[in-house]
């Protein structure tokens, strides 16, 4: 007995707490997971962060050797070299995170381990976010060093550098859901971006970086309510890229429609008062921008589903079919819901009060007019033309490249010679009307704008009505389903 206690083995060890950091959670998404094994094994993170962590520690070190007094300096390499690193690098990285995988046909394997469409998008987006906050966190102790320089603005520098990371997760979130597209063109759109960051960044960080200290020291209300509203609307942008590619690889049953138009209907009224406080023509600027990116969604979502999506709507009556024609899926109600959305704006607009209850001052009449025209004649070009355009998003953005590309011929020819003439020519394309203001009246210019952009709407809504009406037959064949279900459980 005494030889058999000796020959057993001991109990096993608990296992050490190591062991568990050595590892990610299993609360964590498997989508996650994968992501960030892959990519902080990736050369190019590797080279960038090893890149970063050199040049910083490189330029401090001969800073503090050369000028103790050269913290205005250190501030901006640091942020300069940050900024390109999480504005332009890492968002990049997003340029081929969908794409790769409907090339290599792994969408409906993921889909089988009962990943949503949702969570393989955003555990593409949160893995690139992850590897981006180590590098937040690397720079850190080069920002304690910095302080010992003197004239650090700690809170600004601090929501500036919060500033920049939600701006990466911005770019990468448009980068992932652009990659979505089927179109090499248009997952090149963020490569053409990043050229223009690459002129900004440097002015910025160098020559106005004082001016860009200054915005993020707020001391009034009104200047808390204008960051507030643009962390709202680039929270939304976001979120809406993203969503654009889960919509994309998501099964035609699954409707994810509904919550993209509920989302932008709190959101961007929300943010358009916010930004109205401030001043009103930046408040219809960005919001007129947001109009034009929905409208990229909005417009070109497709237009068969089955009629399963439809019961949800069905579950709350007439009521409930009422709102289906704003937010179930397809482009039919897409530009309904967008059109609602925009007189919705037009009326806060007016309540608040601004130049819109002035009579005597048209021009900002005149700019909506246009802006609508612009927004709405390439989704007319669609439908005329959608028997030779295969995919709608393309052809939403091929039109709208070239009727925009006409704004710089036009602004070439004012310098060299006459352009009204020209410009009448073509005065039934929003992007020639505003060469026409210093040559036309107020209430000419008015009438040319919401002329144009009230025949391109009422004729956009004219295609509607097909679509509609086999909206109309989709619930037909829900409502009949549901009866044949409870007779079947009855």
């Amino acid at each position: 007995m005494s030889e058999e206690l000796m020959e057993s083995s001991p109990p096993p060890l608990p296992p050490s707490p190591m062991e568990k950091l050595s590892d990610f959670s299993d609360r964590f998404s498997p989508m996650l997971v994968k992501e960030l094994r892959q990519g902080l094994r990736t050369h190019s993170f590797v080279i960038l962060f090893l890149l970063l962590q050199g040049l910083l520690a490189l330029i401090l070190l001969t800073a503090a050797a050369v000028n103790a007094n050269a913290g205005g300096f250190v501030s901006s390499i640091i942020f300069f070299f940050f900024s390109l690193a999480v504005l332009i690098v890492q968002p990049l990285r997003g340029m081929s995170a969908i794409s790769s995988e409907i090339k290599a046909d792994t969408i409906d394997l993921m889909s089988l381990t009962r990943l949503s469409a949702w969570r393989i998008v955003f555990g593409k987006w949160s893995s690139i976010m992850g590897q981006t906050a180590l590098v937040l966190f690397s720079i850190i102790p080069y920002l304690i060093l910095r302080y010992f320089f003197g004239g650090m603005q700690l809170f600004s520098e601090l929501l500036l550098l919060l500033t920049i990371f939600l701006l990466s997760g911005i770019f990468t979130a448009i980068t992932v859901g652009l990659s979505s597209s089927p179109l090499a063109l248009v997952r090149a759109i963020p490569m053409l971006a990043s050229l223009f960051l690459l002129f900004i960044i440097p002015a910025l960080s160098f020559g106005q970086f004082d001016d860009v200290l200054e915005f993020f020291t707020p001391n009034s209300r009104d200047h808390w309510l204008g960051l507030t509203g643009v962390y709202v609307i680039g929270s939304f942008v976001g979120y809406f890229f993203l969503e654009i590619a889960a919509t994309a690889i998501a099964p035609s049953a699954e409707n994810r429609a509904t919550r993209k138009r509920l989302a932008a209907l709190v959101i961007i009224p929300l943010a358009f008062v916010a930004l109205h406080v401030i001043d009103y023509q930046a408040a219809w600027m960005i919001t007129s921008l947001l109009l034009f990116m929905l409208s990229l969604d909005f417009f070109t979502e497709r237009e068969e589903y089955p009629s399963v999506v439809m019961r949800p709507f069905l579950r709350y009556g007439p009521l409930g079919r009422g709102a289906a024609r704003l937010l179930a899926p397809g482009w039919a109600t897409g530009t309904l819901f967008h059109l609602a959305l925009v007189v919705i704006l037009m009326l806060l607009s007016l309540a608040l009060g601004d130049e819109l209850r002035n009579p005597n001052d048209l021009e900002m009449w005149a700019v909506l007019g246009v802006l609508l025209g612009m927004t709405y004649f390439p989704h007319l070009l669609v439908q005329l033309f959608k028997k030779r355009v295969s995919n709608r998003l393309v052809g939403y953005l091929l039109f709208s490249v070239l009727l925009f590309a006409i704004m710089p011929l036009l602004g070439i020819l004012q310098n060299i010679g006459d352009v009204e003439m020209v410009a009448w020519s073509i005065c039934f394309i929003p992007q020639a009307q505003p060469f026409l203001e210093n040559h036309v009246k107020e209430s000419t210019s008015l009438l040319l704008a919401w002329s144009t952009a009230g025949v391109y709407i009422i004729a956009c809504l004219a295609f509607t009505l097909k679509p509609l009406l086999g909206l109309s037959k989709l619930e037909a064949e829900e409502i009949e389903r549901i009866s044949k279900e409870k007779e079947i459980t009855s």
